[in-house]
C-alpha cells in the first residue's frame, strides 16, 4: 500500500508538472501605462519586438503627452507594426496633469494619418477584460505618474490578487525631483497606503545614447531599428537621446546588468557600475525571436540544407517576411508532404492572426471554414503549424458548412475573421484549372507546376496584404 502511495505521488508530480511545462510561454505578461514621451516610444516599441513579453494592453495617460493624443500615437504605432489587435485604453485624469511637449507632441509614433476608430476605449474596460481573461500574472508597468494603476484599485481591489509585480520607471532616491512622481502625488501616497509594492526603476543610472549606439542602430535594417532611431534623430531636444523607461525593458530581460539597493526603504533598481550598455542594446535588436523547437536545437538558416528550388527565393523570402514565417511554412510544407498552395496561405494566415493580436504560440484558439476535403482544407494543416492551435491541442476545430479559405481567431474574449482575397482566390483557381486540363491531376508535371506555382505565392504574396480582416 505504501509503495501505491509513493507511486501515485511521484505520477501525479510528473503530471502536473508536464501540464504546467509550456516551454513557448514568455516569462512575462505585461500592462503598459504610458505618458507617451520618446522613452516611452522605444521602451514599448522593443518590448513589442520581444519574444520573451507579451504585451497584453498598453494605457495612455497624460503626462508627457496628454492621454487622449498618447492614445492615437500608440494605435498608431500598433497599426504601423501590424498589432492592431493590442488593446489600448484611455486614462484621461485630470489630477494627473499633462505637461505636453512640444517635441513628444510632435513626433510621430505611426502613420497617425490612419482611419483610426475615433472613439477612445475607457482603460478600466481595457484592464477588466484582461484580468478577467489572462489566466496569468501580470505585471504591471507604469512609465509615467501613478494615476491608472491607483485609480483602478481603488475601484477594483480584488484585480490586485492578478498582479505579479508593480515596475515603476521612477528615482526613488530623488524621488522629490522625479518627473513622474510629480504628475500625481496623491496617487503615490495611495498606493503606499494600500500597501502595493512597487520596485522603483532608477532610469537615469542608464545614461545617454551615444554616437557609437546611434551608429550601431542606423546599421540595423529592421523596423525596429529604424523605429528607435527614428526618435533618437529629434533635433533641439535635451531629453531626445536619454534613456530612461528603456530600463524597464533591460529589468525584464536582462537582469544580470542590474543592481538593487536595499539600503533605502524600498527595492531600487539601477544599471550596474561599469556596464558597458552599448553592446546589450543591441543584442536586444535581435532579440525578436525565440526557439519554439522541440527537438531542434536550432532550426536551420543555411541556404545548403534546402533543396535547390527554395534556396532560389530563401534569402528574400525571410527578408521580406521574416525568419518566424519561414520557418512556420517549412514546417507546414513537411507535414503537408507537398508544397501545397492552401496549406502555405494557411501559415501565412495564423502568423497574421498572431501578429494582430501581438499573441504567441497555443494562445489562439481557431474555427477554420476550409472544410476537410481539398484544396481549402490544406489551408488547415498552416494554420495548425503557425498557431500551435493544433487538434491535438483541442485549439481548433473546423465548420463544414463553408468551404472557405477562412477562419475565426479568438483571443482574450475578442474575435477576428481573417479571410484570402476574392483576387488571390480567383487567381489560385484560375491558374490551376489552367494546369490540370493541360495536364491532368495525374501528370507529374502538373505537380511540379503546381509546386512552382506555390512557390510563386510564399515568395511574392505579402500577408499584410493577401487577407481581408473583419473585427467583431
Amino acid at each position: 500500500m505504501k509503495k501505491q502511495f509513493v507511486f501515485f505521488l511521484l505520477f501525479s508530480f510528473l503530471i502536473s508538472t508536464t501540464i504546467k511545462a509550456h516551454p513557448w510561454k514568455p516569462d512575462h505578461y505585461v500592462i503598459i501605462d504610458t505618458d507617451c514621451g520618446l522613452d516611452d516610444f522605444r521602451a514599448i516599441s522593443l518590448m513589442l519586438a520581444s519574444a520573451n513579453i507579451r504585451v497584453l494592453a498598453i494605457i495612455t495617460s497624460n503626462g508627457v503627452v496628454n492621454a487622449k493624443d498618447g492614445y492615437y500615437k500608440v494605435r498608431s504605432l500598433l497599426k504601423d507594426n501590424y498589432h492592431e489587435g493590442v488593446l489600448v485604453g484611455m486614462n484621461a485624469s485630470y489630477s494627473q496633469q499633462a505637461r505636453n511637449c512640444e517635441a513628444a507632441m510632435s513626433f510621430l509614433w505611426g502613420n497617425e494619418n490612419y482611419p483610426i476608430q475615433t472613439d477612445q476605449i475607457f482603460y478600466t474596460d481595457v484592464l477588466n477584460r484582461v484580468f478577467d481573461k489572462c489566466s496569468e500574472k501580470i505585471i504591471f508597468i507604469n512609465m509615467g505618474g501613478l494615476n491608472t494603476i491607483n485609480s483602478y484599485f481603488n475601484d477594483y481591489p480584488k484585480k490586485i490578487e492578478k498582479v505579479k509585480e508593480t515596475i515603476w520607471t521612477c528615482n526613488y532616491d530623488n524621488l522629490l525631483g522625479s518627473f513622474n512622481y510629480l504628475l500625481d502625488t496623491i496617487s503615490y501616497n495611495s498606493l503606499k497606503n494600500k500597501k502595493i509594492e512597487i520596485d522603483y526603476i532608477n532610469g537615469t543610472s542608464f545614461g545617454k545614447y551615444n554616437n557609437d549606439l546611434l551608429s550601431e542602430i542606423n546599421k540595423h535594417d529592421t523596423q525596429l531599428a529604424k523605429n528607435l532611431y527614428k526618435s533618437l534623430s529629434v533635433l533641439n531636444n535635451p531629453f531626445a537621446k536619454k534613456m530612461y523607461d528603456e530600463s524597464a525593458v533591460f529589468y525584464l530581460l536582462n537582469k544580470q546588468i542590474i543592481s538593487f539597493d536595499s539600503t533605502l526603504k524600498v527595492v531600487e533598481y539601477s544599471l550596474k557600475q561599469g556596464v558597458n550598455i552599448n553592446n546589450h542594446f543591441i543584442d536586444l535588436l535581435s532579440y525578436n525571436s525565440a526557439n519554439q523547437s522541440q527537438v531542434l536545437s536550432e532550426f536551420s538558416m543555411d541556404t545548403s540544407d534546402y533543396i535547390s528550388d527554395i534556396q532560389l527565393m530563401m534569402e528574400s523570402t525571410i527578408k521580406k517576411y521574416g525568419k518566424e514565417e519561414w520557418i512556420a511554412c517549412v514546417l507546414t510544407s513537411e507535414l503537408h508532404r507537398h508544397l501545397g498552395v492552401y496549406s502555405l496561405i494557411g501559415a501565412k494566415m495564423g502568423m497574421r492572426a498572431r501578429e494582430y493580436f501581438g499573441a504567441g504560440v497555443d494562445e489562439l484558439r481557431i474555427v477554420s471554414f476550409a472544410g476537410l476535403k481539398p484544396p481549402f482544407s490544406c489551408l488547415n494543416d498552416g494554420l495548425q503549424v503557425s498557431t500551435g492551435a493544433t487538434l491535438g491541442h483541442g485549439l481548433i476545430s473546423v465548420n463544414e458548412n463553408t468551404k472557405l479559405p477562412k477562419a475565426e481567431f479568438y483571443y482574450l474574449g475578442r474575435k477576428i475573421t481573417i479571410s484570402l482575397k476574392e483576387e488571390y482566390r480567383y487567381q489560385i483557381a484560375s491558374e490551376i484549372k489552367d494546369l490540370s486540363i493541360i495536364y491532368g491531376l495525374d501528370s507529374n508535371i502538373y505537380w511540379d507546376l503546381v509546386r512552382n506555382l506555390a512557390l510563386q505565392y510564399w515568395g511574392n504574396w505579402n500577408r499584410h496584404e493577401m487577407f481581408d480582416i473583419e473585427v467583431q
